[in-house]
């Protein structure tokens, strides 16, 4: 492979998350001060969702719950999608269109060590293009 273009490399190595507990409404205040779009929900010390920028819009667009009582436990999506970190960019592109997801936990030998976002391949792709001149 090459250097580069592994999911490892352009992932986010930094892991926001919050307990289920959470309401929707904190969870996404806790996006915002982070500049994230997504948070992984921790149960028992082991991550067991995700909860992102486009289930409060549509939360809030669908009018389902109160985001100031709404708990991220009951909104989460789960299981996680995941893709190891060795694998290239342009799998976890094909994965996150499959799935229709814009976020993917990254592991490495099954642990979560990182996330990779539609926003970190529109930057890998960025550079790809200003690579080649055109």
């Amino acid at each position: 492979m090459t250097t580069g273009n592994t999911v490892g490399d352009q992932m986010s190595k930094t892991l926001f998350f919050t307990g289920p507990e959470t309401t929707a409404f904190d969870a996404v205040d806790k996006m915002y001060q982070n500049k994230v779009s997504a948070l992984l929900i921790q149960i028992d010390g082991e991550f067991k969702g995700i909860f992102t920028k486009t289930d409060w819009r549509n939360l809030i667009l669908q009018g389902q719950a109160d985001p100031h009582k709404a708990k991220v436990g009951d909104l989460m999506t789960s299981p996680i999608i995941t893709i190891d970190k060795n694998e290239t960019v342009g799998r976890a592109t094909m994965l996150m269109e499959e799935k229709v997801f814009r976020h993917l936990a990254v592991t490495d030998n099954g642990k979560i060590v990182g996330m990779l976002s539609v926003k970190d391949l529109e930057k890998f792709y960025y550079k790809m293009h200003q690579k080649t001149n055109f």
